[in-house]
């Protein structure tokens, strides 16, 4: 393990809130507010791909490395961090940006974590509000999870542990700092199969969790008895789901999962796996699967396509990053119901996509 020392909580500066001017209006997207159950949407076509790393679940691609170069120098002042609110990362962002909960005003970020342009696709706040962020890559060329000290946002750095099973996309916990960490990777090395890689911040990561249903991985859940779930595309591009008992052994695929793709995972507080379907451009809402899957909601048609999701404390919001707006999108939200309530995107910039999303604290489940 990799220990960092110091801790930067920081705000946007102007230049940077200046260069995203464009960006920062609240937008008031299409379509009606009220969401009711649609049809499933025609999956895109799919194709097995090569991948390289860096890869970008939002985009279906390998990072543009001159993006480094060109975020690297972004510096952001110091502010005060509250004690809850929304995080937000951007692929290509050098920071994960921290927001107050309920921007309706579209106000800028109030702090943020500096992760340093290293590819975040998925991020994750645990039962104890600490923040989690896979690093696609470093730029020392290293794929790393960090956990943040939480309660409060934009915490101090508290660990880092290396992947060697893949890419991290998106990681889930009970309790980072002490826990087990469960950590989605959309590829292995040399562009092998994605799987689970389970991890202690102490320890490492100890086991890699595979299945043949699972091929381009993306997101991951573990609930409080320490089963875990993976949202993945198989070879041909199909949507799975794999449940792997005690986060342990070959998993087995889920039955009644309906997802067209894959997408981000998150538990309600009722127990029920909330599941982004990024192709279709929905969500579903399921009970069980484990390994079969209840229908309990959806699918609630989302603005526009994301990957990632998540509930609020009280699981009565739901959040998805809008990838293809440059934005939030944010819905009241029910097992059985979906409405669309505002959007915001100070701060946000479209052409560094736009993809993690984690309430603090997070649902209850």
């Amino acid at each position: 393990m990799r220990l960092l020392s110091t801790a930067i909580c920081t705000t946007v500066t102007v230049a940077l809130l200046a260069g995203c001017s464009g960006n920062a209006s609240q937008t008031n997207p299409s379509g009606p507010s009220a969401m009711g159950q649609t049809q499933i949407k025609h999956l895109h076509q799919h194709h097995r791909p090569q991948w390289t790393f860096p890869a970008n679940l939002a985009n279906d691609q390998t990072a543009r490395p001159w993006y480094r170069q060109t975020l690297g120098g972004i510096r952001r002042r110091s502010g005060t961090a509250p004690s809850k609110g929304m995080y937000v990362s951007e692929f290509y962002g050098s920071a994960v940006l921290a927001y107050e909960n309920r921007n309706t005003s579209n106000n800028p970020p109030v702090c943020s974590v500096p992760t340093g342009a290293d590819y975040v696709n998925g991020i994750a706040i645990d039962g104890q509000g600490n923040l989690i962020t896979p690093l696609g890559s470093t730029p020392s060329g290293y794929r790393e999870v960090e956990v943040w000290q939480g309660p409060s946002m934009c915490g101090s750095p508290v660990g880092t542990l290396m992947d060697p099973y893949g890419q991290p996309s998106d990681a889930a916990s009970q309790d980072a700092i002490h826990g087990t960490i469960a950590v989605a990777n959309i590829f292995g090395p040399t562009s092998s199969a994605g799987s689970v890689s389970v991890c202690t911040l102490s320890g490492g990561c100890t086991a890699n969790l595979t299945n043949a249903a699972m091929y381009k991985v993306a997101g991951v859940a573990i609930d409080k008895s320490g089963n875990c779930w993976a949202s993945a595309e198989d070879s041909t591009g199909v949507g799975t789901l794999t449940y792997f008992a005690g986060c342990a052994g070959s998993g087995q695929q889920a039955t009644g999962f309906m997802n067209v793709d894959y997408g981000g995972l998150d538990i309600d507080a009722n127990g029920n796996l909330v599941s982004v379907d990024k192709a279709g451009q929905q969500l579903w809402i399921y009970s069980g699967c484990n390994p079969a899957c209840t229908l309990v909601g959806g699918p609630f048609p989302l603005q526009g396509e994301s990957v990632f999701g998540a509930v609020n404390r009280q699981s009565m919001t739901f959040m998805a990053g809008n990838s293809i707006d440059g934005q939030v999108d944010v819905y009241y939200y029910s097992p059985s119901a979906l409405t669309y309530w505002y959007s915001y995107n100070n701060g946000l910039n479209v052409t560094y996509t736009v993809e993690g999303v984690a309430y603090n604290p997070r649902s209850k489940q």
